[in-house]
């Protein structure tokens, strides 16, 4: 009778795990220095479509904002870029005097939030064994956002 429970349990936990979806995908880029100009774009299955599309906001500064709508397989790309991130934090290891930040948080339909931060990123960041992965991530949705690396702020 035991060991019918504790399977029980342990097919009820694991289906709870693999139900796990992806809900929310959230980018914010910026410096303090520079009023105005950051950049956030949000990753959110608004509507469900037969095409299996996902539209995403792009806000660049405080008035260029626009809509994309873009397949499935990148966002479960994305997600799976920031899974990879080994270290919640990471920093320039130069001196950096009011540099740039970026955020990504992923969230989940169980409510589960995960926040990843980078304290100035560059191109060396893309070498660096404890950036690489979080300046990965950070490629794959700027690209998919329409914009280019070199639209982040003090990215050299």
């Amino acid at each position: 009778m035991k060991s019918k429970l504790l399977i029980a349990v342990i097919l009820f936990v694991n289906s709870l795990f693999y139900c796990q979806k992806i809900s929310k995908i959230e980018f914010h880029h910026s410096n303090p220095i520079i009023v105005s100009n950051s950049i956030d774009i949000t990753v959110e299955a608004i509507k469900q479509s037969k095409k299996d599309k996902i539209k995403i906001r792009v806000k660049k500064g405080r008035e260029n904002e626009y809509f994309l709508q873009i397949s499935k397989k990148k966002i479960i790309k994305i997600y799976n870029a920031c899974q990879k991130i080994e270290y919640d934090t990471v920093a320039l290891k130069e001196n950096l005097i009011d540099g740039s930040s970026t955020n990504i948080t992923l969230y989940d339909n169980l409510n589960n939030k995960k926040d990843y931060y980078a304290a100035g990123l560059s191109k060396k960041s893309k070498d660096d064994n404890f950036q690489k992965d979080f300046w990965y991530a950070t490629s794959l949705i700027i690209k998919t956002a329409g914009l280019k690396m070199k639209d982040l702020i003090d990215y050299r």
